[in-house]
This record gives C-alpha cells, structure tokens and sequence, in this order.
C-alpha cells in the first residue's frame, strides 16, 4: 500500500500570513518528497486531525456498532477541537510541512471498519518503524532550510503521523497516532532568491551519504521544545563529528596541492615525514583548521580563535564545571556546523 507520511514544524525567523498562498520550497516525485511553507497548517493536516479526531472517539468509546446517527456530527466537532488546539500551538508563526510519500507492507486487517469514505483499523502498518525511517529525511530538510536561507531559524515540531492508501484510493487511518525561554526574532519574508537556494540545498542535504546520522543530530539542537544546555551538546557533537567526517577528504586535497605547487625532493620528504608522525594525531583544532583552508568562505580572521573559544567552553562542561545556561553559545555551534556543512556539500555537489 502507499503511505504519505506528514511533519510539520512552525518557524520562528520567516514571515508567511495565513492569507497568503503556500511557498513549494521543494517538490520531488521522483524521491516522494514535498515541503511546503503555509501560514494555514491545518489545510494540510487535515487527514491527521481526523485521525486525532477518531482516535479521542475511541478512547471514550463514541464508536460504536452500529455508528450513531450523530457520529458524523460528532467527528466533525472533535476535529475541529484539534484544529483549535493546532491553532494555539502554533501561534503567528508560518509552518513548514513535509510530505513523504512512498510504498509500505501493509494489509487491511480484519478488523477494519469502513466509516464513510475511509477505513479505520488497529496495525495495518508499522508507525514507529516507518516515522523513525524517515526521521533522517525531515532532519536533512529542516538544515537545508537553514542553509540555503542563510539564516538561523528556529523549529518547533507540531504534529507528525502517516496514513495509507488502497489502490483504490481510500485513506486507511491504522490507530495509534503519535502527536508529535523567549527569545527575540527579526522575521523577514524568504525571497525569491533563497527559496531557489534552499530548493537546491534540500536536494544536497537529502542525498549526502554518510552524513545522515550527524544532520539527525545537529537538527536535535534545533528543537525548541529542548533546552539550551542540551541544544548546545547536541549542536557542538554535530559540529566534532562533521569535522572528522570531513577532515581526510580535505587533509588529502591539501597535501596534494603542497606538492603539486613545488617539486622539490625535500618538500616532498617533508610532508611524508608529516604524514608519518602525526597519522591519526591531529588534534580536533588542527582538522578544523586544514577544513577551513576550503569551507571558510568568509576568510574570517577570527574564526579559528572562534572555534577554540567554543571548544574551551564545551571542555570546562565536560569536566564538570557550572556554566550558566543561558550563557552557553549555541547558535554560535549552529552557525559554524551550518556553515562548513553547506559549503562542503555545495562544493562537492
């Protein structure tokens, strides 16, 4: 059967009214995935609220067998009650949606009753095992925003759920569903320039192999449902990880364009000797360093004394020392992991 999977997040940093129509930020039959901008969420959650809607039903016992004659009014009430509370959760803030869709082994059980124009029913279908599948493709996404704007937006998750479709084109709603400090933010509506970057850059992002795991990880910081202190591990152990993913690739490009500069016999020896005696040596300063040589567009003078700053900062934590929260540089992390992650994939890409 086909599954469309659906996550929604509200951002903090752009500027979309709900009366303003939905921004496509990516659209891709080919790998089954959409992301949409929309000011009006519920339009697009529709089939997840009245799964919500009939789950709350259930749990009281409103579903009977016969149906009443009111369930369809009854539905109807519930799910504008979610639709409410999606409201409220939201807020003034736009919200990304991302659409995944694609096949799942999945059968309609016996116990499925046909409600109107759908199906309800109990495990037709693995959810966790689907939504923790996917969960890498909503990470990579929601950086890609981030990288191809340009800008640190933050992310607040609101609703995530699937859903099935016969061959017949009937929704199967398979129970359970998992629903899924102030700070200031200049918004600003994305130009056309930036939805043209990040359309790209979602496509980058989706397909770097073997970076997956670390953009799951940088995305964690990017929860505002997740404290600073957490946010800040999180980002920086993105960061450490991307830095020694990455630092083979350019340590290699830099040696040989050292030799390819000069042919003398004793630069040559120079460099072996290098490679011999520091191998696996380097210290996680000395690999940033080599990696800004190619990432740091910039040219930031003070970036490498940055990234000690930083470091100095995550090693009094990890030797136990109090550091007020708040305090702690978190979008600093973010900025620098976004940063070399989005040259390097679009140096590479």
């Amino acid at each position: 059967m086909r599954y469309t999977f659906l996550s929604a997040h509200s951002v903090q940093g752009i500027v979309h009214q709900d009366v303003e129509a939905d921004l496509v930020l990516f659209d891709d039959r080919s790998q089954g995935i959409r992301v949409v901008l929309t000011g009006n969420a519920n339009a697009h959650l529709r089939l997840l609220n009245r799964a919500l809607a009939l789950l709350s039903l259930m749990l009281r016992g409103k579903i009977g067998d016969p149906l009443t004659p009111d369930f369809t009014e009854r539905l109807a009430e519930e799910t504008a009650k979610v639709e409410r509370q999606r409201l409220d959760a939201i807020g003034t803030c736009p919200v990304v949606v991302i659409e995944v869709e694609g096949d799942v082994d999945a059968s309609l059980p016996t116990n499925a009753r046909l409600i109107q124009d759908f199906f309800l029913c109990f495990d037709a279908f693995d959810k966790k095992a689907l939504r923790d599948q996917l969960l890498t493709k909503v990470s990579a996404v929601l950086t890609a925003i981030r990288i191809g704007a340009d800008n640190q937006y933050e992310f607040r998750p609101l609703a995530d759920g699937s859903y099935l479709t016969t061959n017949d084109g009937q929704v199967v709603h398979s129970a359970s569903l998992e629903g899924g400090s102030a700070e200031l933010y200049v918004s600003s509506k994305l130009t056309e320039a930036q939805r043209t970057r990040v359309a790209i850059d979602i496509l980058l992002v989706l397909t770097a192999r073997g970076l997956e795991r670390v953009i799951s990880l940088h995305a964690q910081s990017l929860n505002k449902m997740t404290d600073n202190y957490r946010s800040f591990i999180a980002s920086w152990a993105a960061l450490e990880i991307l830095i020694g993913k990455l630092f083979p690739r350019y340590q290699g490009l830099l040696t040989t364009e050292l030799r390819a500069i000069n042919q003398a016999p004793g630069l040559h020896a120079y460099l072996d000797r290098v490679a011999a005696v520091m191998g696996d040596k380097h210290n996680l300063a000395d690999k940033f360093s080599v990696l800004s040589v190619y990432l740091d567009d910039e040219r930031r003078t003070d970036e490498l004394n940055l990234f000690r700053s930083l470091k100095k900062i995550r090693d009094r934590l990890s030797h136990g020392e109090d550091i007020a929260e708040a305090s702690l540089p978190t979008r600093e992390v973010q900025r620098l992991f976004e940063k070399y992650l989005r040259n390097h994939l679009r140096r590479n890409g």
